[in-house]
């Protein structure tokens, strides 16, 4: 009997009728069978390739066998436009099933939203982790969850390494807590280089798995190249490539998507910007004019990467190398569709950008994707649940609380007394208050999170302190950083493609107060720090270049001129580079020496190393640090690169150097506020120096 034909017959109807479809894909089967087994899966498929059918396919048709007449599957996104999109899609076929699908997200209106204090439940909810918080935190709804079976998280790979994606995880764990049921987790992704370890991540080793991986089909593939230095001239190279077409250009930051919409504006007829301070409603309507016949070009950042669908593309230009094989495998993957050639066009500014390309792609072909890892310490995460463990309590025992905690699994290999260091701390600071052997949230807490009713524990992302732009009508045109909209109004700027000007800046409720201009001299340009600022070069892509490099050349059949320009590049650095090992040279300058420390393992990893050789070098130099190495100044003898890799032993040698690095500020994490110091120098240098990452790569020194 075939997996369509188990099916529940009005599942068949709806697939036969609705859909068109007789069989099912490959990896519709496989996904059917596996959770048919009591299997937590994990999804990759190519995009396109039929995973949000390979998701609700199992979970439809297992409500429609087992009527509840309750909440039966949840169904979890990074991103709330992706969510927007699915929702069409799930709703069509929850309502030819007779089944109810609710959205809960934060832009959905209180009169649209499901009231599950009234005791009716949709069968299926589509939700973020925030707004899963919300109801899971509530008395009134978390009620809701007794009769759950599913959990399905979309695009899995872009929660694990974060904050966010602790929380999830613990999010998870409270709804296994909450039901009565056993819940199948179903994980969907993009490839990625390490995906039992993301499955074993969703799951745990108690409970049945199946990876469930399908290959990309192979296909056609076209690229092309142009390296110029000028930046008008790219723009306009970018321009001519996409006229007259339905096309993507990716930037790998905001403040590069508001330059370049600058001179192209003037160039195509229809070209749009999206990215994470841009409007909902500007977003919005760069998604759907894809939907228009005609010339469309999009602008974006990472925001148009994930699965949100908008149909077939003739390109994808990338602007600039990409910073990782899984973020240009996405962004291919937007274009070749419908048996058509994937077409990619790359913009780059130097020969160095097109080595890191050349090894994005050779990673690609190689089938090689950057390893995913979640957070080692997540002590800020900790306190959140925490605080929401005892908000919803009249107090608890410090046993129970860490009881409680140590349940979730994030937290479980934290030590038992690391908790109670930070219960104590906590005590100490106010945040919490005992009266005898029983803890409640303290007024320190209440003050600084209890404003709206908790809201500020619904999620961990920090909040950057963006001001929203606003128009005197009260239209949003998006979020300005708080640094850009200080000083005097009456400044001028662009933003979105448009030139505005700044009324007043209102610091109480952290809005900008803009309105139109006509000015066209003195413009000022928006720029944003923190986490949304453009990301880095990852550590794949780096040991990629150090192999194209020992190779002398590249596995990439590049046209004549960028061939001729990468082979020079190479021939300018030293022939005895070996991937994997740290090596150290020393180059004549015009006033002594310099010392190049070559690790290809990052900006982050070189970073903490030339911090580490700056406490601990003779003398004082100035450091250049670049993703693939470190060079040193101010050195008088050509032995200089020996001085150099001794101290870099001791410095491996010696794990108690690394006590050195500087005090992270406490507004790195969102509830780092909470925390010892000691606790927070355990999360620095688990997480933001990579400490583990540093002592591997020194110990792959070479003489």
């Amino acid at each position: 009997m075939s997996t369509f034909s188990r099916l529940h017959p009005v599942l068949q109807e709806i697939l036969l009728s609705g859909l068109k479809w007789d069989t099912l894909r490959e990896v519709q089967e496989e996904s059917l069978s596996a959770v048919a087994l009591g299997n937590d899966i994990l999804v990759l498929a190519p995009t396109a390739g039929g995973k949000t059918e390979a998701a609700f396919l199992p979970v439809i048709d297992s409500i429609l066998k087992n009527p509840t007449g309750h909440l039966s599957a949840v169904y979890i996104s990074p991103l709330k436009a992706l969510i927007n999109d699915q929702t069409e899609r799930v709703l069509s076929l929850a309502r030819r099933a007779g089944l109810e699908a609710a959205v809960q997200h934060g832009d959905i209106s209180d009169s649209e939203r499901w009231k599950f204090q009234s005791g009716e439940e949709p069968d299926i909810l589509l939700t973020t982790p925030e707004s899963l918080e919300v109801l899971l935190s509530s008395r009134d709804s978390r009620s809701a969850f007794s009769h759950l079976r599913f959990v399905i998280i979309d695009e899995i790979h872009a929660f694990i390494e974060t904050s966010r994606g602790v929380h999830l995880r613990c999010l998870i764990d409270r709804l296994s807590f909450a039901s009565e049921n056993h819940i199948t987790r179903i994980g969907l992704s993009a490839t990625v280089g390490n995906p039992k370890e993301l499955l074993s991540w969703m799951s745990s080793k108690d409970r049945n798995q199946k990876l469930i991986s399908i290959p990309f089909p192979p296909s056609k593939k076209e690229f092309s190249f142009v390296v110029e230095p000028d930046f008008f001239t790219r723009a306009s190279a970018a321009a001519d490539a996409v006229r007259g077409k339905k096309s993507l250009i990716f930037v790998e930051s905001r403040s590069l998507a508001e330059r370049l919409i600058e001179p192209l504006k003037d160039m195509l007829s229809n070209v749009f910007i999206h990215h994470s301070s841009v409007s909902p409603d500007d977003r919005k309507a760069a998604e759907a004019s894809f939907d228009l016949g005609g010339e469309t070009c999009v602008i974006c950042t990472s925001t148009m990467e994930l699965g949100i669908d908008i149909g077939d593309l003739d390109l994808v230009v990338q602007f600039g190398p990409p910073l990782s094989a899984a973020s240009f495998l996405q962004r291919l993957g937007r274009t070749g569709r419908r048996d058509k050639p994937s077409k990619m066009v790359f913009i780059l500014q130097n020969p160095c950008e097109l080595l890191i390309t050349s090894a994005a792609v050779e990673s690609a072909m190689q089938h090689k994707s950057e390893s995913l890892h979640p957070p080692a310490f997540p002590a800020d995460v900790l306190v959140q649940q925490l605080l929401i463990l005892l908000k919803g309590n009249t107090g608890l025992g410090k046993r129970q609380i860490i009881s409680s905690l140590s349940a979730l699994t994030p937290f479980s290999g934290i030590p038992k007394e690391t908790i109670e260091d930070i219960i104590s701390y906590m005590e100490e600071c106010g945040y919490l208050y005992r009266s005898g052997d029983l803890y409640i949230a303290g007024a320190k807490a209440e003050a600084e999170f209890g404003k709206s009713n908790w809201k500020a524990l619904i999620s961990v992302i920090q909040d950057t302190g963006g001001y929203l732009a606003v128009l005197p009508d009260g239209t949003v045109v998006g979020t300005l950083d708080a640094r850009f909209v200080a000083g005097d109004p009456g400044r001028t700027f662009t933003f979105t493609g448009k030139t505005w000007r700044l009324l007043h800046r209102d610091d109480i409720h952290r809005r900008a107060l803009i309105e139109p201009s006509s000015a066209s001299s003195g413009l000022k340009r928006p720029f944003w720090g923190g986490s949304g600022s453009g990301a880095s070069l990852s550590m794949l892509l780096c040991f990629g270049v150090s192999e194209i490099i020992s190779r002398r050349k590249t596995l990439l059949p590049l046209p004549k001129n960028e061939a001729e320009m990468l082979e020079n590049l190479i021939l300018s650095l030293p022939d005895d580079i070996t991937p994997g090992k740290l090596h150290v040279r020393t180059e004549p300058e015009v006033n002594g020496w310099s010392v190049v420390v070559s690790t290809f393992a990052g900006e982050t990893v070189n970073r903490v190393i030339a911090y580490l050789l700056r406490q601990n070098l003779s003398g004082r130099h100035e450091f250049k640090v670049t993703p693939f190495a470190l060079r040193i100044f101010g050195f008088e003898s050509p032995d200089a690169g020996y001085d150099v890799s001794r101290t870099l032993i001791e410095i491996s040698e010696n794990t108690y150097l690394f006590d050195e690095l500087p005090k992270l500020p406490d507004n790195l994490w969102k509830f780092s506020v909470c925390l010892p110091d000691n606790v927070k120098k355990e999360m620095a240098k688990a997480e933001y120096y990579q400490t583990d990452k540093v002592r591997e790569i020194l110990s792959g020194l070479d003489f």
